[in-house]
């Protein structure tokens, strides 16, 4: 399980940059693509993602060597991670995980990105972190069943 330490909520990795219109660095997301609900949001964000900002991973399609530097399948998939694309792979302050994550993915689309500042806004910010801690709980269950049910089937 990745570490339960939340990243600075404005990384120096997540300053304006490059041409794109929001002035911000293009993202890399790994998500976890056997999850119903991960499924349908990143579906719902790569349409909203008109500029190609976000860099997609699905964590199931990696082989070990292919996971990014110092984070094992198991960080992945248990709270959601994302990167600047091209930054620092040694450097793990360039992650930002969980709630910081969601903000980072919002500030690249079109229609949300006027609301991102919400992730960081005290009492908002703890509402959303109970729920997504709440989601997690209901994710590894659900994980663990369909790991149950594949099992049986073959």
């Amino acid at each position: 399980m990745a570490s339960m330490q939340e990243p600075s909520p404005h990384p120096a990795s997540d300053a304006p940059a490059g041409s794109n219109p929001f002035g911000v660095l293009p993202l890399t997301v790994w998500y976890d693509e056997e999850c119903p609900v991960c499924r349908q949001e990143v579906a719902l964000y790569r349409r909203m993602d008109r500029h190609d900002l976000i860099d997609w991973v699905e964590i199931g399609t990696l082989d070990d060597a292919n996971l990014p530097h110092g984070k094992t399948r198991e960080d992945l998939l248990g709270r959601f991670h994302t990167r600047p694309t091209g930054s620092n792979t040694d450097n793990d302050d360039d992650y930002m995980i969980g709630v910081d994550a969601f903000a980072a993915i919002w500030r690249r689309l079109p229609w949300l990105r006027r609301l991102a500042f919400l992730f960081h806004t005290p009492g908002i910010r703890q509402v959303v972190k109970l729920a997504y801690l709440g989601f997690l709980r209901w994710q590894r269950r659900h994980r663990a069943r369909r790991k149950a049910v594949a099992k049986v089937l073959t």
